[in-house]
């Protein structure tokens, strides 16, 4: 599947709708383990809400290796690779930390440490 962003969504990926929409129509590809390149051509702004709406719901269902290798960005600016790269970073140290804190409640909910 290939997405233009610039005809998709416009030359500013800025809102959280548009990453939802976005999301809506990249899920069922990537489901069924079939590649999406979207091209950056013309796109002037890349920012977290569109980026939380869009990857960061991706990552909620793939793996980060999974992702990068089946959602491929094409034509995208330095600058906006470093944005996205940066983003996919803070996610995964947020899953990370909500998995370590979820491990160590179970933990302590077993030995009954939690009463303490």
């Amino acid at each position: 599947m290939e997405i233009a962003l610039k005809e998709d969504i416009g030359t500013r990926c800025v809102a959280l709708d548009d990453g939802l929409r976005l999301y809506e129509k990249i899920l069922p590809q990537l489901k069924t383990k079939q590649p999406v390149h979207m091209d950056f051509t013309g796109v002037e702004a890349v920012f977290s809400p569109f980026l939380m709406g869009c990857i960061g719901r991706l990552l909620d269902h793939f793996e980060k290796e999974f992702l990068m290798e089946n959602l491929v960005l094409r034509n995208i600016s330095p600058e906006h690779l470093k944005t996205v790269n940066e983003f996919i970073d803070r996610a995964e140290q947020r899953l990370t930390e909500k998995t370590d804190l979820e491990s160590m409640k179970e933990f302590f909910e077993e030995d009954e440490l939690g009463d303490i």
